[in-house]
């Protein structure tokens, strides 16, 4: 019963190096302001992206004299370093100043509607699309509260289910409910939903357990009384004014005997966690491509769009067109696409909602979702084309149900009536959930068909819960460093 949608992650594998650490944080040397998702990497480019804050981790191993660290983020100078010469906490990044007058992008003019079309153009020669490994870190952050949970009974046949026992289990459901989720690991595949194989290597979760156990404690509770007095081969209908529905006993409460050994249960939870993680970061991953064209819906619905180059900067010696959209007409977004202006790719992608993305309010019963903001971003990889560097998917929405609910218990088998037992009550309630994903791909390296049709996938582990940060936990990995919030996280 514990709300929680979840969309991906996971990281790093092989990842796990016994070497040094530098944290650090990025900063505009004009403003002195910090810089969020600045890429910081290596010779080798490997590498991470500082957080919204503009601070980073980096982990490394052993260096030879040759060996460098660079900083890079649209419209600033790229600052390069040997780590000999690194001895500060904060690397300042130059404003890169551009003359207008003097660019000739590959000796052609494009306007907005060209940039648009080229864009979608000779997909695989730009972006890395083949089987690959990919070097992730995931991190959930959410929250949801109950604005409103009550519940009047107007008639139960059954005593257990009386006002005071709704009154009493109402009162001990926690109202607000906060947690983060984080976890490194391997993602074995191309862009396709069959084509994946998930490592899991290590996972945490921050989050007060003693709330979860509450609803699981409801649960049971609510599953005894119903073995109770439940009928076997009964079936429930189920009705909120004209809407109404058919549920089987057996699927509220399920008497099938647990065989399982303790051993097997444990491992069976691996199993399933391997699944759901691995079902949630396919999604996410299979989101970004379509065969052989970016699946964007700003692209795909670029009708709905007014497309306006406002502006042109350098990622590193990358030269980039900034291109803004608005809506033109009823479309639900506004934001950014920055193109690589050599290979025309889009390299980044910025945007958020000026409306609600859904709205629904009908018979007391109501859906909102009023906040979707999205950063996509690509880096090149060795092979000189692209590959995912970070996602960020932030959204809040709100649903509610203001509605008189009727349970019966019926039964064909039983003689006498067919309705055994009955439940009318009038339910309101109205829940807000923030959910933030955090995706960032340290490292992608190609693979051929025969290692990856080897590699076999292991459930092996559980997320570790604490109730509080531990800024240890993930030393020796390399992560997106944690916000202020993760970092005073604590369970009360």
């Amino acid at each position: 019963m514990k709300i929680k949608s979840i969309i991906f992650f996971i990281f790093l594998g092989t990842y796990i190096l016994a070497g040094q650490e530098l944290t650090a944080i990025v900063k505009d040397s004009l403003t002195q302001k910090s810089i969020p998702f600045a890429s910081i990497y290596l010779n080798s480019g490997t590498g991470v992206v500082a957080n919204e804050e503009g601070r980073f981790r980096l982990i490394y191993d052993s260096l030879n004299e040759n060996d460098s660290l660079f900083v890079s983020c649209m419209g600033y100078k790229t600052l390069g370093v040997h780590f000999s010469s690194v001895k500060d906490s904060i690397f300042y990044l130059n404003p890169k100043t551009i003359e207008l007058n003097s660019i000739i992008l590959s000796n052609k003019q494009l306007d907005v509607k060209d940039i648009l079309k080229e864009i979608q153009k000779d997909i695989p020669e730009k972006y890395e699309l083949g089987l690959t490994e990919k070097k992730l870190f995931f991190r959930e952050t959410g929250s949801q509260e109950f604005k409103s949970l009550e519940v009047e009974i107007k008639k139960t046949s059954i005593d257990e289910f009386n006002q005071v026992f709704w009154d009493s289990t109402l009162y001990k459901i926690p109202k607000k409910n906060t947690w983060y989720f984080e976890l490194i690991g391997n993602l074995n595949g191309d862009y396709s939903d069959e084509n994946q194989k998930l490592e899991l290597i290590k996972a945490l979760e921050l989050e007060d357990k003693e709330k979860t156990a509450i609803f699981e404690n409801i649960e049971k509770l609510f599953d005894t009384i119903l073995k109770q007095n439940v009928k076997s081969n009964s079936f429930f209908k189920v009705r909120s004014g004209i809407i109404g529905g058919k549920v089987e006993a057996d699927e509220i409460n399920d008497t099938s005997k647990d065989t399982l050994t303790t051993k097997q249960k444990l491992q069976k939870e691996k199993e399933d966690f391997l699944k759901w993680r691995k079902r949630v970061l396919s999604n996410l991953i299979s989101s970004l491509f379509d065969e052989e064209k970016l699946d964007l819906a700003i692209l795909k619905k670029a009708s709905k769009y007014k497309f306006t180059q406002t502006d042109f900067t350098y990622l590193g010696d990358t030269p980039v067109y900034i291109i803004n959209f608005n809506p033109n007409g009823n479309a639900d977004y506004k934001g950014k696409i920055y193109v690589d202006a050599d290979k025309l790719a889009l390299i980044r992608i910025e945007y958020k909602n000026i409306q609600p993305i859904r709205d629904f309010s009908m018979f007391g019963v109501s859906f909102k979702e009023d906040l979707r903001e999205v950063i996509i971003q690509f880096k090149k990889s060795a092979s000189n084309k692209y590959s995912l560097e970070y996602f960020d998917f932030n959204s809040s929405f709100e649903g509610g149900f203001d509605r008189p609910l009727v349970i019966t218990e019926k039964n064909k088998i039983v003689k006498g009536r067919n309705k055994q037992n009955q439940l009318k009550m009038d339910l309101n309630v109205v829940n807000r959930n923030n959910q933030r994903y955090q995706l960032v791909v340290f490292e992608t390296i190609p693979l051929n068909t025969n290692v990856f049709e080897d590699l076999q996938e292991k459930a092996a582990i559980l997320p570790v819960n604490r109730i509080t940060y531990d800024p240890d936990f993930w030393e020796g990995y390399m992560i997106i460093e944690p916000n202020a919030a993760i970092k005073e996280f604590r369970v009360k």
